[in-house]
């Protein structure tokens, strides 16, 4: 008599090897999420560096490059909006001061990300994901942050937070 099928025995094999399979395959895919979310706030990084660099262009023009924060160091982004009313942007040493409706102005950001800064500092702005606890630190996880230059000649500071 010639059976055509599996036995019991080659079924739990076949099982047991796909199981295993599993098992080591798994943990390469779990954490795609948080690698997700790394990537999008280094996309969001790019963005503020192309948006300073614009408005550093911009006070390059204007001379006013070498000046620290004060209320007339300004340039006009053209938009209309802002705390002047005519698209004049706030600016130390050239580049975007660390203002949440000023940096939203240069580069809105979709939700579920958000902008904040600690208490009422113009100098450092984070960019975190909101169904997160919001960062309290520039050291906290999944944030991107933003430093504004504190002497002439210097740059902006940009990083990015791992998510975990």
């Amino acid at each position: 008599m010639n059976n055509k099928g599996f036995t019991l025995i080659e079924l739990v094999v076949v099982i047991v090897i796909l199981g295993i399979l599993a098992v080591t395959a798994a943990p390469k895919f779990i954490n795609l999420k948080a690698e997700a979310q790394t990537s999008t706030l280094h996309g969001v990084k790019a963005g503020m560096q192309g948006a300073a660099a614009l408005v550093y262009a911009k006070s390059l023009v204007k001379g006013n490059h070498k000046e620290p924060f004060s209320l007339s160091n300004t340039v006009n982004i053209g938009d209309g909006g802002g705390f002047t009313a005519d698209g004049e942007l706030f600016i130390a040493y050239g580049y975007p001061i660390g203002d949440i409706e000023e940096f939203e102005r240069l580069l809105p950001l979709e939700s579920p990300y958000k902008y904040l800064t600690f208490s009422t500092s113009i100098t450092t702005l984070v960019v975190y994901l909101n169904e997160n606890e919001p960062p309290t630190t520039i050291n906290d996880a999944c944030i991107a942050v933003y430093i504004i230059p504190t002497g002439v000649g210097q740059s902006p500071t940009f990083k990015v937070n791992d998510c975990i």
